[in-house]
């Protein structure tokens, strides 16, 4: 079967920082060329390499994340080489580039074909006070505030697993390629546009929950580690992690009373303990959560996993990658395969590809060689578009204009990935329950009240949305569901596995419906796996995936990312899947069920850590805050309490300038320290003198002394620092208002992209709770009003 993206050209010109944007598009079918540099992309540079020999071929990031791709050697810098690439760009549908502002001629290759979309991610975006400064993963994280937030209070912030700030910015590349390209090539004459990505932004996606703006407007607080991180230790010596919720009370009491556990609750008072301050339970240890760690400590992990599953509440083992061969999941979840890599000359075990499910099992082709295919000339372009000029007042505002979505999500990772495409102008119609299974998010305290209508993390997943209430479990709420069912292009769930089909909405129903319909599934654990059923929550999911120990110190408890990292990396690999999905449509004119499973995407983003791992046998070091390719690499303290700078020394030339600012003009002509390796051998010492050198400085300007002696720095910001001191975000927020409560500021984050020719735009708020009842179901399904009204006082609507 023919890949929904086959046809489609892409010119890659970036580098490590957004290689995985890049093989998502190839891994769809995209025609995806290097165009690499003499000496080949800096990911071919990067440690660690298979066999731990530094080779152009055996980088595992490279040999990951370059799958399914092409390579030519082209400096676009010479003239003869833009001539060169102007040519090529004639044919392309895509271009990635990570170049600094204004060093990439984007207006000149847009001249050579209108139709292009460039896809520009750099540090801090086009625009803004900070728009030539350097950044690297790990100052990324610090400008986006994934980093305040991990790792253990008394210690420095700890820098993520999986290069958290390059996964974001790629998974961003992604999802806005795909949506720029249904824009253009689902209206006639538009032309293509250039992308605006920035790394801080893109990362700070990930906070959106952990560090929502409204606790910082609200209450005044800055959320600080660790955050949405909690693990358990167990009797075994074993980690797991949990979160005990209030309504399954009497089955938490009975097992603690059989593990001997000490303890004052009593079933009655599961209502007071849920409707206490469940906001601060967020980021602080709440009671039931204290005493599963006792109990914990007198269980052994399985044992517990599967007294806590047995009562429906959400629990994951806290696995490193040595453990998946012992769970139930791993071993037969078709999670990995072992591929013969010739450039290497070995077989490799690479992780499924995150968008495996759209059409399993997709093909991968090993990484190529520097400039393998110089000598094979690209295919003949077999189609061409009608262009016409940016800004044209007779195309849609928005790319995704036209798309209808059902939108059947709640909590997070679901909402989020119908909000990118509603931010992007597609419909979206969220049904949501007024009664029992009301979204967990929209009741939850606001200064110490309930309102449907107000709470920060509702309004933060669904903006631009519709709102309409429909009693599911009513055999009228569900003939109202197939209804709308027959009128929309996709529909978006992210129950348990096999929910949908057991709520009465099997697909083989909702493809007779609506034969174009585009069904995505976004459960936690997917396919045949004994733990398809189980219900999960992002954090718990990072915890399975082996995230947590992956980073950190070997005497920390394996926390991991103080935020729920799958629910913030999944929307981008669905929206993805998604449009690619529609694409395809427009090919066969019919629709496809897609089941992505949650943790096998998350597990997928780790690749080359597992192919590494793979390869020598054992777990990998948990690294702290140090790197194999920078050094100095890691968080310094400044003035005052908590607060910590960024850096990293990306280059051996920046060593001297680096070396006279902290006040070691001596270690600036030692010739030995002008090399990794030579650094390394006095790692200890040279991250001791930068901490002496910060300790008495603002972060703010140690960051800036830094970034004008050309070395990557950051402040580790919190949010305070994102909404009121750093000028270069402040416009990253926008204040909404609900109808139902005027002057009532709510604050939500903005898109995690845009378009360069156009100013920022301000979201539409999110919807009030069945706000959009009449709209959708008169003026969709054509009810009249008696119908709406019968269906009100029956309890099926409203």
């Amino acid at each position: 079967m023919t890949l929904p993206l086959h046809g489609v050209r892409v010119l890659d010109l970036s580098d490590h920082r957004a290689a995985l944007g890049s093989r998502m598009l190839a891994d769809l079918g995209a025609e995806v060329t290097m165009v690499e540099p003499p000496g080949g992309n800096p990911i071919r540079h990067l440690a660690p390499f298979v066999d731990e020999e530094p080779s152009l071929d055996g980088s595992y990031q490279h040999l990951y994340f370059n799958v399914n791709k092409r390579s030519i050697l082209l400096d676009w810098r010479s003239d003869d080489g833009l001539a060169r690439l102007g040519s090529l760009v004639e044919s392309a549908d895509i271009l990635i580039e990570t170049n600094q502002p204004g060093e990439f001629p984007v207006a000149e290759i847009r001249a050579a074909n209108p139709h292009l979309i460039v896809v520009s991610a750099t540090p801090y975006g086009q625009r803004g006070p900070k728009a030539g400064w350097r950044a690297t993963d790990l100052t990324a994280t610090a400008a986006g505030g994934l980093l305040q937030v991990s790792g253990e209070r008394k210690d420095p912030p700890v820098h993520g697993a999986g290069f958290p700030g390059h996964t974001m910015t790629g998974l961003t590349i992604a999802s806005s390629a795909m949506t720029a390209l249904h824009g253009r090539d689902r209206t006639p004459g538009r032309p293509g546009c250039q992308i605006d990505i920035s790394m801080q932004e893109a990362t700070s996606f990930q906070v959106v929950q952990t560090s929502n703006p409204n606790i910082w407007r609200w209450r005044g607080e800055a959320p600080y580690r660790p955050a949405l991180s909690q693990v358990i230790r167990c009797a075994d010596d074993r980690w797991m992690a949990c979160n005990i919720s209030p309504n399954k009370l009497p089955e938490f009491i009975e097992m603690l009373d059989e593990g001997g556990i000490e303890h004052n609750l009593e079933p009655e008072n599961w209502e007071v303990i849920h409707r206490g301050d469940r906001a601060a339970w967020q980021y602080l240890e709440n009671p039931l959560q204290d005493l599963a760690r006792d109990l914990a400590a007198v269980w052994p992990r399985q044992k517990l996993l599967e007294r806590l599953w047995a009562c429906g509440t959400p629990a994951m083992p806290t696995l490193s990658f040595s453990e998946f061969e012992e769970t139930e999941h791993y071993p037969t979840s078709g999670q990995f395969t072992h591929i013969d890599t010739p450039n290497v000359g070995k077989e490799l075990s690479y992780s499924r590809s995150p968008l495996d499910p759209v059409q399993s099992p997709l093909e991968m082709r090993p990484a190529p060689s520097l400039g393998e295919h110089n000598d094979a000339p690209l295919p003949p372009l077999t189609g061409g578009h009608d262009v016409g000029t940016e800004g044209q007042a007779s195309f849609p505002d928005m790319p995704l204009t036209g798309i209808r979505v059902l939108d059947l999500t709640w909590v997070a990772a679901g909402p989020l990935t119908t909000r990118l495409m509603a931010n992007f102008g597609a419909d979206v119609i969220k049904v949501e329950s007024s009664g029992d299974r009301m979204d967990p998010v929209r009741v939850q305290p606001v200064k110490g009240e309930f309102h449907f209508d107000l709470p920060d993390l509702f309004n933060e997943v669904n903006t631009g949305k519709k709102s309409v209430t429909i009693d599911l479990a009513d055999e009228r709420g569900k003939e109202l569901l197939r209804e709308l069912v027959a009128h929309c292009d996709v529909l978006v769930n992210n129950y348990s596995g096999g929910s949908l089909a057991r709520m009465g909405f099997p697909w083989e129903e909702l493809r007779q419906i609506n034969p174009g319909l585009i069904l995505m599934h976004l459960p936690g654990v997917g396919g045949d796996s004994p733990w398809r059923p189980l219900r999960t929550l992002g954090n718990l999911l990072k915890a399975a995936a082996g995230m947590n120990f992956l980073m950190g110190y070997k005497h920390q408890p394996p926390r991991g990312m103080g935020v729920a990292y799958p629910d913030f990396t999944s929307p981008h690999v669905g929206v993805t899947a998604i449009l690619s999905a529609l694409r395809a449509r427009e090919e066969t004119g019919e629709g496809r069920e897609i089941e992505l499973s949650q943790l096998s995407a998350t597990v997928a983003l780790l690749g080359s850590q597992w192919m590494q791992f793979d390869q020598l046998g054992r777990d990998l070091p948990r690294p702290g805050n140090r790197d194999a390719n920078m050094c100095p690499h890691g968080v310094f303290p400044s003035q005052g309490d908590d607060q910590w700078v960024a850096l990293a020394l990306e280059s051996d030339d920046r060593w001297p300038a680096f070396a006279r600012l902290i006040g070691c003009s001596d270690w600036a002509d030692r010739v030995d320290l002008r090399t990794l390796a030579g650094r390394k051998a006095i790692e200890d010492e040279i991250e001791s003198a930068i901490g002496k050198w910060s300790a008495p400085l603002n972060k703010w300007d140690a960051a800036e002394q830094m970034q004008a002696a050309g070395i990557a720095a950051n402040a580790v910001e919190d949010l305070r620092d994102m909404m009121d001191v750093d000028e270069h975000f402040r416009d990253h927020y926008q204040r909404v208002e609900q109808p139902s409560h005027p002057g009532f500021g709510i604050w939500i984050d903005a898109a995690p992209w845009e378009f360069a020719h156009l100013e920022r735009r301000v979201l539409e708020r999110s919807p009030m709770l069945g706000e959009h009842n009449e709209e959708v179901l008169s003026g969709l399904l054509g009810k009249s009003q008696e119908e709406i009204a019968e269906l009100v006082a029956a309890g099926v609507v409203g």
